[in-house]
């Protein structure tokens, strides 16, 4: 028996013959990953810290499949709801990058070459189905107008009318092979496109071209 497996007999132990009283949170003993049951004997009530302290222990007890399995539920541990009062970690940053590194490989390893069942696509797709988004903060949309201007020198400028006819007349002539025509009539073969009709000249147009030609902009209305 290592340390870290005496550091973590010692905190179960202890919490298999007391009582506390206040916030709690149910153990697995051995973890459920590894075959451990909802049984009393392996289930034992820790405080949030003890339960968060417990977890990095396993992920020094076990090595190869079973470490990752431990560091994925090490991560879970910072998960947070109404009825959870999450311990927060002051680990250092070495540790923290040596477990995330392996997490990642982890998850990586997991996930290659998998091929996701539709029935799990389409759970995933109903649990964020309706779902709202809170307004973004005015403070967001600076700090992404800041990152598009520093990407893009053009950004929200306007172009010379010399530049424009410069563009103009680049733009003019160009041919497109036949795999990306083929490529772009794909994507739009056999879709239909929303239609409007436009209340000053009664002619129905294709959405996407409707503000240009009709409503305010339509010569009947001028």
């Amino acid at each position: 028996m290592n340390k870290y497996e005496k550091w973590y007999s010692a905190i179960t132990d202890k919490a298999k013959n007391r009582k506390i009283d206040g916030y709690t949170e149910t153990h697995h003993i051995i973890p459920r990953s590894l075959g451990g049951l909802d049984t009393s004997d392996n289930l034992v009530d820790l405080t949030a810290r003890e339960h968060f302290i417990c977890h990095w222990l396993l992920t020094k007890m076990y090595t190869e499949d079973s470490r990752g399995k431990m560091i994925n539920a090490m991560y879970m541990m910072q998960a947070k709801g109404p009825n959870q009062k999450r311990y927060e970690s002051k680990i250092t940053g070495r540790i923290y990058e040596a477990l995330r590194e392996e997490y990642s490989q982890y998850i990586s390893n997991l996930n290659k070459g998998r091929v996701q069942p539709p029935e799990e696509k389409a759970k995933q797709i109903a649990a964020i189905t309706g779902r709202k988004r809170n307004p973004f903060s005015k403070e967001w949309k600076e700090n992404l107008s800041k990152n598009h201007k520093s990407k893009n020198p053009n950004y929200d400028t306007s172009h010379s009318e010399e530049t424009r006819k410069k563009i103009s007349e680049k733009a003019k002539g160009r041919k497109y092979s036949p795999e990306t025509i083929e490529k772009r009539a794909s994507k739009i073969r056999g879709s239909k496109r929303e239609r409007l009709v436009c209340p000053h000249c009664g002619q129905d147009s294709a959405v996407n071209t409707y503000p240009r030609w009709h409503g305010d902009n339509c010569k009947s209305a001028k």
